[in-house]
């Protein structure tokens, strides 16, 4: 039985790893991955050691759709792979997260009458000027299976009556991480970062594609920095950004934020393990932070993934709010260990356990 993995961006790498070694663990061997890569997020970061680090093949096509807007995006995407769904002959096709490449894929799929499969399915932020939130939404509408990482995924589907089978899983990233972590406690950190600081990565649209809201949030961390050093490894949309609208050296200047170029996989989860705190807006660090048992502070008013607060590791900021700086202010100041309750399926078998509706479709039911 033939699946197709079709991922854009590096966290859809690490997602996609805990599955590539659950078919690899299958005993029966009847299962065949094939890895499409849209070519959406070009990281300079991906190499051969990336894949090798996560023990996965290099992906065997490349759609090398790149550039425009989300539509562009979507609709490229969806034609380039409709045109390659006939050399593949998947019995499944596989999508992950919320990426605009995703969608594109999941409509080729459907086009195609092939089987799809979502993979972090359920996901609401419930904030529709948040481009991954329409994507969620579509994919979950053509998904024939739905893998969700938490409850309230399940939840969201039951109440949107989704047609597709529900499957309650776990996170993916979460099993590459605890696979990873014997090669993150070797790693190294460069000599310049200091004993204490905090981790910050920025790239949400809300927060940088303007000029108002960059200054606002970088503006905060310039706060915050006064506290607790800030280590700042940049995000291309960041970069792209400030390109525009303002200098490193305005951004940060008594030197506080030490703004970095991208850092490996692997030696950045090590630097969110060292660090004090998190400062973040992406929704895959909120998780792994979770995972780490760090203190996370996500610069938004929302967030799809609400496990991480319940757990403890989480708190929502709006940096315009003061008593929302006091509270990230404070802590930057006197940092403590959190009480941090990971999810209980953050076991390390969310792999394992996306695989059984495969089995349904290759009986053909």
């Amino acid at each position: 039985m033939r699946l197709v993995s079709v991922v854009s961006a590096r966290p859809n790498f690490v997602k996609l790893a805990a599955i590539q070694h659950a078919i690899e663990a299958d005993t029966s061997k009847s299962f065949e991955h094939v890895i499409v890569h849209t070519g959406q997020h070009y990281d300079p970061l991906f190499s051969d050691v990336f894949f090798e680090q996560l023990k996965i093949p290099l992906p065997t096509h490349n759609l090398e759709v790149h550039g425009g807007d989300r539509d562009e995006v979507i609709a490229r995407t969806e034609e380039k792979f409709f045109e390659l769904l006939p050399t593949l002959k998947p019995d499944c096709v596989l999508v992950y997260g919320d990426v605009n490449g995703a969608v594109g894929a999941a409509q080729a799929s459907k086009k195609y009458g092939t089987k799809l499969a979502h993979v972090e399915a359920g996901l609401r932020s419930f904030d529709e000027s948040m481009p991954e939130e329409l994507n969620r939404v579509r994919i979950d509408e053509l998904a024939d299976f739905l893998f969700c990482t938490e409850e309230s995924g399940m939840d969201h589907l039951a109440e949107e009556k989704a047609k597709g089978e529900i499957f309650l899983v776990g996170n993916t990233m979460i099993d590459t991480l605890i696979r990873m972590m014997p090669l993150i406690e070797k790693e190294k950190l460069p000599d310049t970062i200091p004993e204490k600081f905090g981790v910050v990565t920025i790239h949400r649209p809300s927060n940088v594609d303007n000029e108002e809201a960059l200054w606002s949030v970088t503006s905060f961390l310039s706060d915050v920095s006064e506290r607790c050093p800030l280590i700042f490894p940049m995000h291309h949309r960041f970069k792209n950004s400030i390109s525009h609208f303002a200098s490193i050296e305005e951004l940060s200047p008594d030197g506080h934020i030490k703004f970095l170029e991208p850092f490996p996989y692997l030696q950045f989860l090590k630097l969110v393990q060292r660090a004090q705190f998190i400062l973040t807006d992406s929704g895959g660090i909120q998780e792994e932070a979770t995972y780490l048992k760090k203190k996370c502070f996500t610069l938004r008013r929302n967030t799809e993934r609400p496990s991480t607060i319940e757990s403890g590791s989480n708190t929502l900021i709006d940096e315009m709010l003061e008593a929302d700086q006091e509270k990230v202010f404070s802590f930057a100041a006197h940092p403590v260990t959190p009480t941090v309750n990971v999810p209980p399926l953050g076991d390390g078998k969310a792999g394992e356990r996306n695989r059984p509706p495969f089995r349904l479709v290759k009986q053909g039911k």
